[in-house]
């Protein structure tokens, strides 16, 4: 017993010595690096503080020199030339890190600008900074601001008054400096931590910071440790800071820049400062782990030395048995655990499948509940209008319309349900084919002149052409048509207006295949599986669009049932081809009297249709621009051989052309006298001012100047000028002659006081035969400023048109003035131009829905970002009411429509605003 005391006794004092060794090691390594890293601080504080005095100091020198000039030209008005922007831009190449200088008037508006001749839209941005310069202030030094849009980095102003001879104060000079100029700096300093630069105002106010230099612009910590204690106790100094702005624990050093009042402000986190420190102290205590292991290692050894000899044999007997034991139990739990991560991934595998099915079937339902209620709203309403003789006596010629209403849409939820019981047929396998000759031919002409109607209201081409070889078949021929109609009208479905739907049948290997084409929104490839599954719908571009999503799914088992194959083949934002391979089996012999192939092509919806599978017929030559007389026109093009082209090219045709290479030589023209009919302007020159920026110039200098805008770039010749006014349009480069004199002819047009009609985005209008034929939709005027008394005026969005035309019938006679959108987008500008009382918005429509429009309105400022929107869906889900609530909507109405309902919601909807407004 006396021996294991003694043993015990010597671990204790060994251990303690140990322990005691570490602790001292690593409590005066602490102090040690603490004092160095506070020393670093110290160091980038000085250098932060000389760099931002020299900074402020060059921008009180540039700014003396430039109110030296404003008092030698009589005051800030008289500097608006090239000559005095010439010496402005010299005194703002003195300034270190400089974005512009500026002179502003008494009043804070801009005079003369450093960076751009004629200065930009930007008035004085501090007015607490210019009542300071009023009142006598020499210099004043304001916060971190934004001068101009576009990602351009943050400034902060230095600033000081001006003075005419008599001492009254005239206007401000300002140099605003780039932050990054002071924040980057420690860059140069080759420091190996991200560190904290921060300068602040006397009164607290973010000059210039980083890390977070775009979060803390405009902030202040004026109620920190920094302002609060340490610079009263000492101009600089060294402190424990945890940041107000970003919560971050830092050692830190301040300093109170000379002649200015600036504070600035570095450090470096806490834990990266110490970070050597914590490595340093953990190799120091498994160092000391390792000593004392290897001590109590040695002293157990000797303890147990005597009788390891006497137990030796027994130990070593007992040590098999266990290795043995042990060695079974091993081998039977990996074996346990093998089968078991397999029943594992079964379960799981199971599980997936299980969920994944289940929310393909929920997305089914609700969008079969979606699709079965939108047409059952049109039967409900229009018979509703029909049994209350809305209109007046039955007989009247409105009930002839509504009745085809009620047809259409009675028709549309037969087509569900037989697509329904198709795909329950299938499944349940009693779906059979009745063979026989079939004319595929006439089957292709069957779908496009059914499908029509729908390609010409979407705007898009549709064709079709069938090779005389393949046109007799052997098959189901009713189940050949759906199958052509499914593909057919899902390529409709999904292409945007101006695309095409192309269907063509031929040879291939001796079998025949038949392709569907189209120009749509295409499919994932992740996605290209699951289309051809029941309940299964592909990505986010087709969401909102009709159908029960079987479409897909019950074709492919037609292609099957014949003997088929169909492939799926898709690129998104370019289209998808479908193709369908029948079994050469499925061939008959060709009749005698077959059309030969000139004739096989059917004719198609839209503007061109295809002659033969092989070729397209070109589309006529467009007629000749009209004439027109010379034009002034000023050619803006930064491209000397592309000005030089299209210089040479107008006065081939007579008019007279002023050339400049970028904006500023534009503006210089646009300053002069020179008379000018038409600005035509390249949208990109890069560097410096674009083509939209010159437009808005030209407008505010030249009103009434047309503007043609030039691109090459799709997104930009085919948007809508209208952000930039009246009188710009767009044309796509490179020129076609015949867009190019259409253009000159209409502003000559113009100019004479006749001018020709002119679309959207600048061009003339294509003729009648060309144009897809859309349904009228009532636009919303936007009213005067001040609404004169009146009936509540409401904003119906939908995009159905039959739906549009049940809720006119509904609102009539209500009491209410109505304005009727096809979009979201549409309801958007006009909440943004007219004056309302309230919104109905459906929440699925196409491009942009419901939901994202009702946020576009929220996010504008008061009051049309408080004007109450009712949501008008189909849907019956929790979901769908929660995503209408979450988007800032104020409740919904239900699909099917009932008229008492809806007024009622509307007239509740409307008192509910009053009352919280106040309003009468």
């Amino acid at each position: 017993m006396g021996r294991f005391l003694r043993g015990a006794l010597v671990m204790v004092v060994v251990l303690a010595a140990l322990a005691g060794n570490a602790g001292h090691r690593i409590y005066h390594d602490y102090q040690d690096t603490l004092q160095r890293r506070f020393a670093m601080v110290r160091d980038m504080a000085r250098l932060v503080d000389d760099h931002v005095h020299r900074t402020v100091r060059t921008a009180d020198i540039a700014l003396d020199q430039t109110a030296a000039m404003v008092a030698e030209a009589g005051g800030p008005q008289r500097v608006r030339d090239l000559k005095h922007w010439t010496r402005l831009r010299e005194y703002a190449s003195q300034v270190e890190g400089a974005d512009a200088v500026w002179i502003y008037d008494a009043d804070g508006r801009p005079v003369l600008e450093s960076a751009s001749f004629p200065n930009r839209i930007a008035d004085f941005a501090d007015p607490a900074g210019l009542e300071s310069l009023r009142g006598g202030t020499r210099l004043h030094v304001g916060a971190a601001q934004t001068i101009r849009s576009g990602g351009q980095p943050l400034v902060f102003p230095v600033s000081r008054p001006l003075y005419d001879d008599e001492g009254r104060f005239v206007g401000t000079a300002s140099a605003t400096i780039r932050v990054d100029s002071l924040t980057d700096f420690y860059a140069l300093l080759g420091i190996e931590f991200d560190p904290l630069i921060g300068v602040y105002g006397p009164a607290g106010e973010v000059l210039a910071r980083r890390p977070a230099t775009e979060a803390s612009a405009g902030r202040s910590v004026a109620g920190g440790l920094l302002f609060q204690t340490k610079l009263r106790e000492a101009p600089e100094g060294q402190f424990l800071l945890r940041s107000m702005l970003d919560g971050v624990s830092r050692i830190a050093a301040y300093r109170t820049v000379r002649d200015y009042g600036l504070v600035v402000l570095t450090g470096i986190g806490r834990d990266q400062a110490m970070a050597d420190w914590r490595t340093r102290t953990l190799h120091t205590v498994l160092e000391t782990a390792i000593g004392l292991l290897a001590i109590l290692a040695m002293l157990g050894w000797g303890l147990r030395y005597l009788d390891r000899e006497r137990k030796a044999q027994v130990a070593l007997a007992e040590a098999r048995s266990v290795v043995e034991r042990t060695s079974a139990e091993r081998d039977e739990t990996a074996r346990l655990a093998a089968e078991l991560d397999k029943a594992r991934d079964i379960a799981e595998t199971a599980r997936r499948a299980a969920e994944a099915a289940n929310h393909d079937k929920g997305e089914f339902l609700a969008g079969l509940s979606h699709e079965l209620r939108t047409p059952l709203n049109a039967v409900i309403g229009f018979s509703d209008l029909i049994a209350r003789e809305a209109e007046g006596p039955v007989g009247t010629p409105s009930y002839r319309q509504y009745a085809a209403n009620v047809r259409d849409s009675g028709q549309h939820v037969l087509e569900l349900i037989n697509e329904i019981l198709d795909h329950a047929r299938a499944e349940a396998g009693a779906l059979t084919l009745e063979d026989g000759p079939c004319d595929l031919e006439d089957a292709a002409d069957f779908a496009v002149r059914m499908l029509t109607p729908r390609a010409e209201h979407a705007g898009v081409l549709l064709s079709a052409a069938v090779a005389p070889a393949v046109r007799n078949l052997r098959g189901d021929d009713r189940r050949i048509r759906q199958i052509l109609l499914n593909l057919i009208a899902n390529g409709v479905k999904y292409t945007p207006t101006g695309g095409s739907v192309t269907l063509s049948a031929a040879l291939d290997d001796g079998a025949p295949v038949i392709r569907v084409i189209d120009t749509g929104l295409g499919i994932p490839a992740e996605d290209i599986d699951r289309v051809l599954e029941p309940f299964a719908r592909g990505g986010n571009a087709t969401r909102g669009a009709e159908g029960a999503g079987l479409g897909l799914p019950l074709t492919k088992r037609l292609v099957d049932l014949h003997g088929g194959t169909l492939e799926l083949r898709s690129t998104l934002g370019v289209g998808t081809t479908v193709t369908v391979r029948l079994p050469a089996s499925r061939l008959l012999p060709a009749k005698p009297f077959d059309i030969p192939p000139s004739k096989a092509a059917i004719p198609a919806a839209g503007p061109v249709a295809p002659a033969t599978p092989q070729a397209l017929s070109p589309a006529p030559p467009p007629a000749p621009a009209p004439a027109c007389g010379p034009l002034s026109v000023l050619l803006v093009d930064d491209d000397p051989t592309v000005r030089d082209m299209v210089a040479g090219l107008l006065r081939g045709w007579g008019h007279r052309v002023i050339a400049a290479a970028n904006a500023n030589e534009a503006l210089v023209v646009l300053d002069g006298h020179e008379p000018l009919d038409l600005l035509l302007s390249d949208v990109v020159m890069p560097p410096g001012m674009d083509g939209t920026e010159l437009a808005r110039h030209a407008a505010r200098m030249r009103p009434g100047l047309p503007v043609l805008l030039a691109s090459g770039f799709a997104a930009h010749a085919a948007g809508t000028p209208s952000a930039f006014g009246p009188d710009v349009a767009m044309i796509a480069k490179p020129f076609a002659i015949d867009d190019l004199r259409r253009q000159l002819a209409r502003i000559a047009a113009r100019q004479g006081g006749t001018a020709s009609p002119v679309t959207a985005a600048g061009l003339p209008s294509p003729p009648p035969a060309a144009r897809p034929v859309a349904p009228p939709v009532a636009k919303p005027a936007a009213p005067p400023a001040d609404r004169s008394p009146g009936p509540p005026r409401l904003l119906i969005a939908e995009d159905l048109p039959i739906n549009r035309e049940l809720l006119a019938a509904l609102f009539r006679d209500s009491g209410y003035a109505i304005d009727l959108v096809a979009d979201g987008a549409a309801a958007v500008e006009a909440v943004e131009a007219g004056d309302y009382d309230l919104v109905l918005m459906d929440v699925q429509m196409p491009g942009m829905d419901g939901l994202e429009a009702s946020r576009a309105i929220r996010a504008m400022p008061p009051p049309r970002g408080d004007l109450p929107i009712l949501a008008l869906t189909a849907g019956s889900s929790d979901e769908e009411r929660r995503h209408c609530r979450e988007a800032g909507m104020n409740g919904h109405v239900g699909k099917p429509y009932d008229r008492d309902v809806l007024l009622r919601q509307v007239a509740r909807t409307l008192d509910a605003t009053r009352s919280r407004t106040g309003t009468a």
